[in-house]
């Protein structure tokens, strides 16, 4: 992921030091001036700090190459999940959002992919500061909010910068979450706010499953709150059951488009079952206890935990130490409460897998958030000795030097990232050596097939994938499903009957590098079919290549010739 010292990487870098100090200034010395435009400007910062990743037209991360060849498949050839598609733990959402950048000529790339990224993340800190600004005032937000752009800009960790699953959900949860915060300062909240929170909880699984147990937090702040207003029970009854109604309505359609194409049992076996079994063999409690090596993983987001905690406690040990300290309110309490339901709900939700993945601390960003703005308010409460409410603005200041330092030393090492486009900037997808081959038998309207994990072929060749899963990592490492997940990709092959087949298992693929054990003839049907009707024309990046025999002169004139599925 790094290459040598270069120019561009130094002057972006110090650039976007000076914008985040000038952010902290205007925050400490002028937030009285130009306050609407504050938000808009951390954002644009935000934008330009992650520029060199965004058109930075390669893979960061192969699982968006996954998303975007998912993404692709079914804005182009075939709308329906689980048929064409199947993102194992990746939510649909997820991959039918990336079909949004091509109703605006837009092609299925990494740069698209990153963009709607980048509005998904500016989108949620945006709902996240107005929750936060909402139950704890100007000030607290925006001391929360730069501590949150600092981990998401400066980050040269590729989880954080690739576009990954777990943007959608966070964006649904933080826009629910800023619609409760409205319910909680009301005594009547309008029946459509309540409605439009069940709709985007109901949406979160969707995105990805992984994050219900944050949406039902979320679901449980609802609807304690409903049951505090002082209204009676029938409106009560009626705003919990449109909560329920909304929450309902996609799940069910969804479910119900499944049936209707015959599906069903699909979703239930290889979204539902197959995410409960994901990780279902590992210890909670050890994974709580590596906790602190996960966090050494996430960088930038481990500090951002670890600066969480510092100036929670911080603010615990200013509040409990006040001479006369102010009283609770219900309110407060119900607002600490959710907040720190949500902290221990997204503790559980990255630690449950066990696979420490950093980008699952995206799911910490928003209760992380809301902490630092709860932890602030109490900070900035008033103090006999006016100068002291000058020390906790210097923590930001603070952390903002520490990822200077690390940044800093990333230099003195001779260590920049390699998505810096420095003299090799090119907007167009990359073609590989073997991405030229499977250009001469197959065309951009027929699909393509990868055994391995690989799915960067499909996006750099333009094709789409012909097997519901584009990789094959289910078939080869033995679970109480790998014969489902092989039968499936039989099944799959046959109809699609490629034009090309790819098995990629070699020493540049991820995870899979043993062909007499991992091979696409591991599934014995799967080989003796490849045997029979398609030919070996040799290696590219280490991967063997195999045509369809009536390709094997290369692509017909006409470009058009019907697959013979003779299955």
């Amino acid at each position: 992921m790094f290459s040598g010292f270069a120019t561009f990487p130094v002057i972006h870098t110090a650039l976007s030091f000076l914008l985040c100090g000038g952010l902290l200034a205007w925050l400490l010395f002028f937030s009285h001036r130009w306050q609407g435009w504050f938000v808009p400007a951390t954002l644009a910062v935000l934008f330009f700090l992650r520029l060199p990743s965004i058109i930075y037209n390669r893979e960061i991360n192969p699982d968006e190459s996954q998303m975007i060849t998912q993404g692709l498949t079914l804005g182009r050839y075939d709308p329906v999940y689980f048929r064409s598609v199947d993102g194992t733990t990746i939510g649909p959402l997820d991959s039918y959002a990336l079909i949004i950048p091509s109703w605006f000529g837009l092609p299925f790339d990494y740069i698209s992919a990153r963009l709607l990224g980048f509005l998904l993340i500016a989108a949620s800190l945006f709902f996240l500061y107005k929750t936060a600004r909402n139950w704890f005032g100007q000030q607290p937000a925006r001391l929360a909010l730069l501590p949150a752009l600092f981990t998401l800009g400066l980050t040269h960790n590729g989880d954080i910068l690739s576009y990954c699953s777990e943007l959608v959900p966070v964006l649904l949860l933080s826009a629910g979450t800023w619609l409760f915060s409205g319910v909680d300062t009301r005594r009547q909240p309008a029946y459509s706010t309540l409605f439009l929170i069940g709709l985007l909880l109901g949406l979160v699984p969707l995105g990805k499953l992984q994050g219900a147990p944050l949406a039902a937090v979320l679901g449980v702040g609802v609807v304690v709150s409903v049951l505090r207003q002082p209204t009676a029970w029938l409106p009560k009854l009626t705003q919990l059951a449109l909560l329920g109604l909304g929450a309902l309505i996609f799940p069910v359609a969804f479910v119900g488009m499944a049936w209707a194409n015959g599906l069903y049992d699909d979703f239930w076996l290889f979204y539902i079952e197959g995410n409960l079994r994901y990780g279902s063999n590992t210890d909670h409690w050890q994974n709580s206890l590596n906790f602190p090596r996960h966090l050494a993983k996430g960088q930038e987001f481990g500090a951002l935990v670890a600066f969480s905690v510092l100036v929670t406690l911080a603010a615990i040990g200013r509040y409990s130490t006040m001479p006369q300290r102010p009283a609770w309110s219900e309110s407060w309490g119900a607002r600490t409460g959710f907040i720190s339901l949500s902290v221990l709900a997204a503790f559980y939700t990255v630690t449950r897998t066990g696979t420490e993945f950093v980008h699952y601390f995206f799911f910490m960003a928003g209760p992380l958030l809301l902490l630092l703005a709860l932890a602030w308010k109490l900070l900035l409460l008033p103090h006999k000795n006016p100068k002291f409410r000058l020390v906790p603005l210097l923590a930001p200041v603070l952390f903002l030097t520490v990822l200077a330092g690390k940044s800093a030393l990333n230099y003195a090492q001779d260590v920049s990232p390699g998505f810096y486009p420095c003299n090799r900037l090119g907007l167009s997808t990359p073609q590989p050596p073997i991405v030229q081959q499977i250009r001469k038998y197959a065309n951009d309207a027929e699909p393509l097939v990868v055994w391995g994990w690989r799915c960067d072929y499909y996006v750099s060749a333009n094709m789409h994938q012909g097997t519901a899963e584009n990789h094959s990592e289910r078939c080869v490492f033995q679970s109480a499903m790998t014969p489902v997940y092989q039968q499936r990709y039989l099944r799959d092959f046959y109809r699609s009957f490629p034009p090309v087949f790819i098995d990629a298992v070699g020493s540049q693929n991820m995870w899979m590098t043993d062909r007499k054990t991992q091979g696409h003839e591991i599934i014995k049907p799967l080989g003796a079919f490849v045997k029979a009707h398609y030919r070996y024309v040799g290696m590219a990046n280490d991967a063997r290549i195999y045509v369809r025999l009536d390709r094997i002169n290369g692509l017909p004139k006409a470009q058009n010739i019907l697959a013979i599925n003779t299955f």
